[in-house]
């Protein structure tokens, strides 16, 4: 009777080590998993998205989109009334061509102009010839006086004459100065061009704006106008979600960070959709967060599940995901994430 209890308390006890034995292996590997495998239930899903405003103010008359459509890049969304941005095109056309033949006609008339100046300074080398000519007979004559070769009436013409040169000099001088300074100009008129043909592409390029497209492949959400409404530029009209690029931003503790790494594969549940698991791959770590308490712009804010004990601070984590499926992709959808480090 003695031995059998004795060997039934021994069997008790080798049962109980086995169970503490397999309790703590069982402890030892969650650890090990969780510390090689970080997994978080607090993420969402996210997408760049941009609030499409047009450039131009008009009224609409077209809306070629509705709410939740799938759009690729480049696809008409509204049409605003092109007709005052036509009429300002040709506008602006029509001043090009006025001053292209303003150009032309000052061109020809710089071009008679230079030939007026060019004659007008032949005329001034002929006065200073002549002018030359009759000072070199009045200083060859004057000699002659004295000896009686010459009369004094001969004196006066001589020097007459050369009055006469020295004025008609003066005058082709003259003329030439005012000759060269009508000579046009057509800088002033090619700047104005430039000028021109600037009003010119930017009447074009509001023309071309009037038509609003999709910048990217997305899906349209939060359009709240019809036809006829008016468009204010800058104002958005709607929102358009990138399609393509998809994102799970999971907000790890930060006591899991050194079991996360740049390149990590990842594993994405979306919820209600948790059979259709997404891979991904981290892309970064959040270097900080809003601290609590604390105001300004510029981080992310990420509350702490208990404010009455020291809580690990939560860090977002962005992951690129692979393989989505358009149908299950929504901007704030709640997700699971697990991340495997290494292999």
């Amino acid at each position: 009777m003695t031995t059998s209890t004795s060997t039934t308390s021994r069997r008790g006890k080798v049962v109980a080590w086995l169970a503490f034995l397999l309790a703590l292996s069982f402890v030892v590997g969650s650890v090990i998993v969780v510390d090689r495998r970080p997994r978080t239930h607090d993420a969402y899903l996210f997408s760049y998205s941009a609030g499409l405003a047009p450039e131009v103010s008009g009224r609409i008359l077209q809306l070629k989109v509705s709410n939740n459509q799938l759009v690729r890049k480049g696809q008409p969304l509204v049409e605003i009334d092109p007709e005052p941005f036509t009429l300002k095109l040709h506008q602006a056309q029509a001043q090009v061509a006025a001053l292209r033949a303003e150009i032309d006609l000052t061109t020809r008339q710089v071009s008679s102009q230079g030939s007026g100046a060019n004659a007008a300074a032949r005329q001034v080398d002929r006065a200073r010839a002549q002018q030359a000519y009759a000072q070199a007979t009045l200083a060859r004559m004057r000699p002659l006086l004295i000896r009686g070769y010459v009369t004094a009436q001969q004196i006066d013409e001589a020097s007459a004459n050369e009055r006469s040169a020295a004025a008609n000099l003066s005058s082709a001088i003259q003329q030439a100065a005012q000759a060269h300074e009508a000579i046009g100009d057509v800088a002033s008129l090619n700047a104005q061009l430039v000028g021109a043909q600037a009003n010119e592409a930017l009447a074009a390029r509001d023309l071309r704006e009037a038509t609003l497209r999709a910048p990217f492949d997305g899906r349209i959400v939060g359009l709240e106008l019809a036809e006829g409404s008016f468009a204010n530029a800058g104002h958005p009209l709607f929102t358009i979600i990138r399609a393509n690029d998809w994102y799970a931003i999971a907000d790890f503790r930060e006591t899991d960070l050194k079991g996360i790494h740049v390149g990590d594969h990842a594993t994405v549940w979306v919820m209600g959709h948790d059979n259709l698991p997404v891979k991904g791959l981290v892309e970064s770590l959040g270097a900080g967060v809003q601290p609590e308490g604390v105001g300004g712009p510029g981080l992310p804010s990420v509350d702490r599940n208990l404010n009455w004990v020291v809580v690990a601070q939560r860090f977002p984590v962005w992951i690129r995901l692979e393989n989505t499926n358009e149908e299950t992709m929504r901007i704030g959808a709640t997700a699971s994430v697990r991340v495997t480090h290494g292999r």
